[in-house]
């Protein structure tokens, strides 16, 4: 008990929680008079009419603390739905519960309640509100945020929530917000309910399902990976004795944060499968890199959403919600390929990319369990032994295809064969030069282009010599883009004959926000149209030049 205390402490403020030391809210025994308690007080009924439907909690919430009610019955005979807020007045010590919330409790000192807009009480719909140290309310539906509700209460004394259960919201119920440790009900069905939670999030060898391995692939082919919980509301169980399942509460939709504890490698491939979704939440599951060692980061750190993830100080690129559709079973495969592309496909289909990467740097996988995805299986697919080569073949470790070779006294024509290796880190990416008239070139040495493994037939010696001196020369440089930032000077500037079209110059204002004047270059690309803000947000949304719809895989500061 005391390690899931420490588990589940509350974090700082500004952030919704389940605060696991508390019992469960439940209604409290004052109410309106048209109001009826079911389900021991978990349940509250207007039975009558539209009004005299006030109801507060059986006890004072805790700062951040997260209020659940679903609603379980909608009519449509009335105008205007729920209303709700806090009270920092004990209901024991209200003496006469008037007929409506608004305004007859809210004119006093020490209640404070707003009406929801009808749209958003829907049948089965879920209202989660929370009140931060500063007094703002929160709220959100069915997982997704929707903002400050209101503002102004005062946090220095207790406070109860207050309910007005009003016009067309008839019945609504508190959702305990810690099943996984409430073992205080009596029925058979809950108690088998919270068994099946208890059982997805304890650390036990026998607690994750098996990943059924994509279409042709074999169980054998694959090992579990090693994971680490920075989320609050995530918990990491084991499979075959090691760490690999991710495992979110049931009662939040963000917070899922889970780092692979090793960084990835280049090339090799990364198996997730979905084994648990809900659809009580929107999104699913986000999948990104990092050069931030996990170890580093406390546990509920990191923002509650993701997209503030590229704001720290650290690398950072994330790709939301991979596994929209997906249902569990389905299999995902991640991979980086030796051009920082991350690929990934959707049990065996063809791959796709999902962004582009700066693979030069030591990158850790994060997986952001959220929304719809509750459950993920991590593994890491082996290595195949053999090489994909013929018989009489000659390997040799090269990473480019024409550096040598070799001839072997045989009758059957060898098969030359050039095995993958790591990609080069450059330390000449970038350069600066001046031209002639006096200007600053910024040229970005662009990656050559890798094959995993290139395999032909073994020609004769003298037309590999001419061959390889050919391809020599083709290759003594990489190819590169020159983004050229004009600056004050008396020569014009003339467009070199063999450009297709003159890069932009940088001056002016971003064509994103039309705000800020324009300071970076997109790489691969070299077009100047964005401030650096813009442009970091449109690599992560986006991840394509809004002029020529190119891939971005690097965003880089000019300073003038």
């Amino acid at each position: 008990m005391a390690f899931l205390r420490f588990l589940f402490a509350a974090p700082k403020s500004g952030t919704g929680a389940v605060n696991l030391n508390l019992p469960p809210l439940k209604f409290h025994n004052v109410h309106g008079e048209n109001i009826r308690l079911y389900k021991d007080g978990f349940v509250a009924r207007r039975v009558d009419s539209f009004c005299k439907g006030v109801a507060f909690s059986s006890r004072p919430v805790a700062i951040n603390e997260k209020v659940y009610i679903k609603f379980l019955e909608i009519s449509d005979n009335w105008s205007g739905v729920l209303r709700f807020g806090f009270t920092s007045e004990d209901p024991s010590n209200v003496k006469k519960v008037p007929k409506y919330a608004c305004p007859d409790l809210t004119s006093k000192s020490g209640f404070w309640a707003k009406a929801l807009s009808e749209r958003h009480a829907v049948h089965d719909g879920l209202l989660f509100f929370y009140v931060d140290a500063g007094g703002d309310v929160h709220y959100g539906l069915n997982g997704e945020s929707k903002g400050v509700f209101m503002q102004g209460i005062d946090t220095r004394s207790p406070l109860w929530v207050l309910l007005d259960i009003y016009g067309n919201s008839t019945i609504v119920e508190f959702l305990d917000c810690r099943p996984q440790l409430n073992n205080n009900r009596s029925s058979r069905s809950d108690e088998l309910e919270i068994s099946s939670q208890l059982s997805a999030v304890t650390v036990s060898s026998t607690s994750a399902v098996v990943p059924s391995p994509p279409r042709g692939q074999t169980v054998d082919n694959v090992e579990p990976l090693r994971l680490v919980r920075k989320g609050r509301h995530v918990m990491i169980s084991m499979k075959d004795g090691v760490p690999c399942v991710g495992s979110r509460l049931s009662t939040a939709f963000f917070q899922g944060y889970t780092f692979t504890k090793q960084p990835l490698q280049i090339g090799e491939k990364y198996l997730v499968q979905i084994t648990k979704t809900s659809q009580l939440y929107v999104g699913s599951l986000s999948f990104g890199v990092t050069c931030c060692d996990p170890s580093s980061i406390g546990i509920g750190e990191l923002p509650d959403d993701p997209n503030q993830l590229v704001d720290r100080r650290e690398y950072w690129v994330m790709s939301r919600n991979v596994a929209e559709e997906t249902k569990p079973g389905d299999v995902l495969i991640f991979s980086i390929n030796n051009n920082g592309e991350v690929l990934c496909s959707k049990n065996g289909n063809a791959e796709i990319v999902l962004m582009c990467v700066d693979h030069s740097q030591t990158l850790w996988g994060v997986f952001d369990i959220y929304g719809t995805t509750t459950q993920i299986v991590v593994s890491k697919m082996l290595a195949r032994p053999s090489m994909g080569c013929t018989p009489n073949a000659i390997v040799q470790s090269s990473p480019q295809p024409s550096t040598s070779y070799e001839t072997v006294s045989s009758s059957v024509s060898p098969t030359v064969c050039y095995a993958p290796q790591p990609p080069m880190v450059r330390s000449n990416i970038l350069e600066v030069n001046t031209d002639a008239n006096g200007g600053t070139v910024l040229i970005v040495n662009l990656p050559a282009a890798q094959n995993n493994q290139m395999c032909h037939p073994s020609p004769a010696l003298s037309q590999a010599s001419s061959g390889m001196q050919q391809h020599q020369q083709m290759s003594a440089r990489p190819p590169s883009v020159t983004i050229q930032q004009i600056q004050p000077r008396v020569a014009p500037v003339t467009q070199q004959p063999h450009l297709p079209e003159q890069l932009p110059s940088g001056e002016g204002e971003c064509s994103i926000c039309f705000e800020r004047a324009v300071d970076c270059a997109l790489y691969t690309c070299g077009h100047l149209c964005m401030c650096y803000e813009c442009a970091k947000k449109q690599w992560v949304r986006l991840g394509r030049c809004p002029i020529c719809r190119a891939v971005i895989k690097d965003v880089i500061k000019i300073y003038k």
